[in-house]
């Protein structure tokens, strides 16, 4: 194990950060103790505040709650039938004196027992229903009278239009058209005077008010019910009485005090609203109960109805609150069960960043924070003069190995106080020196990975599927006689440098340069997927970089070369070969031998790039290829099929038609039908040169016919 050694920077840093370490955590600690002080007093006006919004929308529902007692006291005392006239003047006066009464109720109903279900079995005659009512929740609304009763018809009702403001007796009475039920048979009678409530007030959820039931929504008035069974002073079932107080009230008793930063709002334990945060917000049905569609809802409200918090709530103020982040921001929550309810809960909602006292104790803490911070950078300045002459040295000599393991041999100018430190710094730069020439020498990857892998390369290769492509200049030794060896290594040297970057620019290797031929590998030292196309693409740029040296003013009037390609893509052996004290990166076998036939094979077709079957059918797609020939390369037997890459696969143009009439030819000649062939050929031999390779051949096998077992294939005799 290696053992580790600090240097001096990063003792002085550790030291140092040890002290801001022991800072951080006093000046953390003052800070919680403080926040959790404020957060403290938070809660607790938190709960008073949702004492006393719970406070004041139970005081608010309690008003329906009062109203069925006292309307349950004088149906008691009035008399013990009570008829219409008596039970609307009692509704009547009830709803005179509260004006958050939406309706007021009776049913009448003589109960003769109970049913196995508990239901109420009652008799047939004095059943009747008086529902006094607000026409609209809006100030100063119409009290009506609706009047629903029976003879021996059926049961039919009528409403009294009392006109604002008018008196008991006051307005004319309408008989609403078309019959009306029994009201007995609803389950607001039929709930509270069952066995099973045995007389127990009920409350009802959030819901549309039962006499606007043919209005439309947006007219309806939104109500909270309490139901409940009265008897007469001798215990007699008299019916049943419901009063309604408005719902939408709710909403102006939840918002908080003006000013206070909390956001409170009423919901259910499934976490659906009952209170609005807009006048735009919508009412609608869900399963059964009403609730609000709200657009306006904040982001920490939707959070919150997702907590946990909210199924846990509970009388008790302190147990239902709880912590968030959203959007960067920490909130508080808490929830608080209203009894008499069904399962409504008040949601309350702040920011803790918003909480009284807490904006400023965060300015006070930055203040000290930013002071305690200048004083540990005087410290930190004072330690680094001290220590920055040592370590100065030092840095030079690891930025420099850095750079190296980067695979950065860049020269740099050795600077250094210290002589020891100089005498290093000179040694790695002869280090790099040594590195940048034999990467000149040898692939680059293949530099770069003997260099990370930290290892000698050692004797033996690898089977891999390479491609390899040759190239050649034609006629170029006639060319270098005319010239001097100066200006001949010079004209050589800008076009390899031309040829080395194309083959650079698309992932290839150069493996050697011998005399004016390349030799040129894919997928090796580096894997490289769709190599075959890459090299084809590096053919193409290459034909093109030297045309742009050609016509620059470094190439001058010298004469153009004409450059030959041939690639091929299979398995061979990759690595390095050659004695034990002098290696060569470098592929051998007979897919090597055979790009270079192929390099070769141009020569006696006219042709500039030639490759073999496997790099076209994996780079037929990109590329536009003409199929020459079905060849046996000097030294081979079996037959391979040839093409020549013409350019990029959506090129058109007289070329490709060419070689497209070639290929028909091709075709003809293979079918044995030389005479058609011709016919083809010889309308394109003087600006084809493959045509007319293949016309000579034709005209020949016309004259000479092959023998029966021929198969087309051409059998080279020259390289």
């Amino acid at each position: 194990m290696t053992r580790f050694r600090p240097t001096l920077g990063q003792a002085f840093v550790a030291a140092m950060g040890g002290l801001a370490l022991l800072l951080s955590l006093l000046f953390v600690s003052l800070a919680r103790v403080s926040e959790r002080g404020l957060v403290r007093a938070s809660d607790e006006r938190r709960a008073a505040l949702s004492a006393k919004i719970v406070s004041r929308v139970e005081a608010y529902l309690a008003q329906a709650k009062h109203a069925v007692t006292r309307l349950e006291q004088g149906l008691r005392f009035v008399a013990t039938a009570p008829d219409v006239s008596s039970a609307e003047a009692l509704l009547f006066a009830e709803m005179l004196d509260n004006p958050n009464l939406a309706e007021l109720s009776f049913t009448r109903g003589q109960r003769a027992g109970f049913s196995v279900d508990g239901s109420a079995q009652l008799l047939l005659d004095g059943r009747f229903q008086v529902s006094v009512y607000r026409e609209s929740d809006e100030t100063g609304s119409r009290v009506l009278t609706r009047v629903t009763e029976g003879d021996h018809t059926g049961f039919y009702s009528k409403v009294r239009l009392r006109p604002a403001g008018g008196g008991l007796g006051d307005g004319r009475i309408e008989r609403t058209p078309g019959p009306s039920g029994d009201p007995t048979d609803h389950a607001t009678f039929g709930t509270p005077s069952s066995e099973a409530v045995g007389g127990r007030a009920l409350w009802s959820d959030l819901s549309y008010s039962e006499l606007d039931s043919l209005l439309p929504e947006d007219r309806r008035r939104v109500v909270v019910t309490v139901l409940k069974a009265v008897e007469d002073r001798n215990g007699t079932f008299l019916g049943v009485v419901r009063a309604a107080i408005l719902g939408r009230a709710l909403d102006a008793l939840v918002a908080p005090d003006p000013g206070a930063p909390e956001i409170t709002f009423l919901c259910d334990g499934r976490g659906r609203l009952l209170t609005r945060f807009s006048e735009n917000d919508a009412l609608v049905q869900d399963e059964g109960d009403l609730r609000i569609v709200s657009a306006q809802t904040p982001a920490s409200v939707l959070a919150a109805l997702s907590r946990p918090e909210l199924v846990q709530a509970g009388d008790n103020p302190r147990a239902d609150l709880g912590r968030f982040d959203l959007s960067g921001r920490r909130y508080l929550v808490g929830f608080r069960d209203l009894p008499e309810t069904q399962g409504w809960r008040l949601g309350m909602i702040v920011a803790e960043d918003e909480l009284p006292g807490l904006s400023s104790l965060r300015t006070e803490q930055r203040s000290l924070l930013v002071r305690a911070l200048a004083l540990m950078v005087l410290i930190l300045a004072g330690g680094v003069m001290v220590v920055r002459w040592i370590a100065h040295d030092l840095s030079g000599i690891l930025v420099e190995t850095r750079r190296m393991s980067e695979f950065d041999f860049a020269a740099t100018e050795p600077r250094a106080a210290f002589r020891e430190v100089a005498s290093v710094l000179n040694g790695l730069e002869k280090a790099k020196t040594a590195l940048r020439a034999l990467g000149k020498y040898v692939p680059v990857d293949l530099v770069r990975e003997l260099f990370k892998a930290n290892r000698e390369p050692v004797l033996g290769g690898e089977a891999r599927v390479l491609t390899i492509m040759f190239t050649d200049i034609k006629g170029f030794t006639t060319y270098a006689e005319q010239l001097s060896p100066d200006a001949v290594a010079e004209a050589l040297g800008r076009y390899l440098e031309a040829m080395t970057e194309a083959v650079h620019a698309n992932a290839g290797a150069i493996d050697k340069y011998v005399g004016d031929a390349v030799m040129a590998l894919w997928n090796a030292p580096s894997l490289s997927p769709g190599h075959e196309g890459r090299a084809c693409r590096a053919a193409l740029d290459c034909v093109a970089a030297t045309e742009r040296l050609y016509v620059s003013p470094d190439w001058g009037d010298r004469p153009r070369f004409v450059t030959r390609f041939g690639l091929h893509t299979g398995e061979v052996m990759v690595g390095h070969f050659g004695a034990p004290s002098r290696l060569s990166y470098t592929a051998l076998g007979d897919g090597v031998n055979l790009a270079a036939r192929l390099e070769g094979l141009n020569k006696q077709y006219g042709t500039t790039i030639l490759v073999s079957e496997a790099s076209w059918a994996a780079s037929k797609d990109a590329f536009a290829f003409r199929k020459l020939d079905r060849v046996a390369v000097k030294g081979k037997r079996q037959g391979v099929l040839v093409f020549e890459l013409l350019g990029e696969s959506e090129q058109e143009g007289p070329q490709i038609a060419r070689a497209r009439v070639y290929e028909r030819a091709l075709d003809l000649y293979n079918e044995r039908r030389f005479l058609d062939a011709i016919t083809l050929l010889e309308t394109q031999t003087d600006t084809d040169p493959p045509s007319a390779v293949l016309l000579a051949r034709c005209r020949d096998y016309v004259a000479t016919p092959p023998a029966p077992d021929w198969d087309g294939v051409y059998v080279a005799r020259s390289k």
